[in-house]
């Protein structure tokens, strides 16, 4: 029996992880803007809170589409393409991801610059330097993100003819 393939169903394992990450993403982006603030954004040049802003409209967006095609009919999904599978949101994905290092490289070189004088208070560039990896972890997320999204779009466009419409929600035998 060959495996069934179900990535492009919203309740497939696969979309289970990209919500997953998505509220990950949710959660760690809200601590990056928190630990950001406390220095004022100085040290990201306040990108860091404008990122967590267009990382939570993304999320969001991407949530709630996710949801809306939860409560659709299986028959009225055959054929499609789910939202975190376009090439939209895999494109936006990685951009954000960019945008995310950008944020990493202001923060190493704002913070060395400030390094020799004394316009930052030690609480502040101690919140800068917790920040960092708070901002490399976001990187990594998204990056898997957008590879859980990528996989689940080959899966989605190439095999669509394997997806098992009727009994997505069974245990399939075989299939852990």
């Amino acid at each position: 029996m060959s495996r069934i393939i179900i990535e492009n169903h919203p309740f497939s394992k696969l979309a289970k992880q990209i919500d997953n990450l998505l509220w990950a993403s949710v959660i760690l982006s809200t601590a990056i803007a928190a630990l950001s603030l406390m220095n004022m954004g100085r040290l990201s040049l306040f990108m860091g809170p404008v990122m967590f802003m267009l990382t939570l409209l993304h999320n969001f967006v991407l949530l709630s589409l996710a949801s809306r095609n939860r409560k659709i009919p299986s028959e009225s999904l055959t054929n499609k393409i789910p939202p975190t599978a376009t090439k939209a949101n895999i494109v936006i994905t990685w951009l954000l991801a960019a945008l995310w290092t950008v944020v990493v490289l202001l923060i190493i070189v704002v913070s060395v610059i400030i390094m020799t004088s004394d316009r930052f208070e030690a609480w502040e560039r101690l919140a800068g330097y917790i920040e960092l990896p708070f901002v490399g972890a976001e990187v990594a997320l998204l990056v898997i993100l957008a590879l859980k999204c990528r996989k689940q779009r080959r899966s989605s466009i190439i095999e669509p003819e394997r997806v098992d419409w009727e009994h997505y929600g069974q245990p399939q035998p075989g299939i852990a």
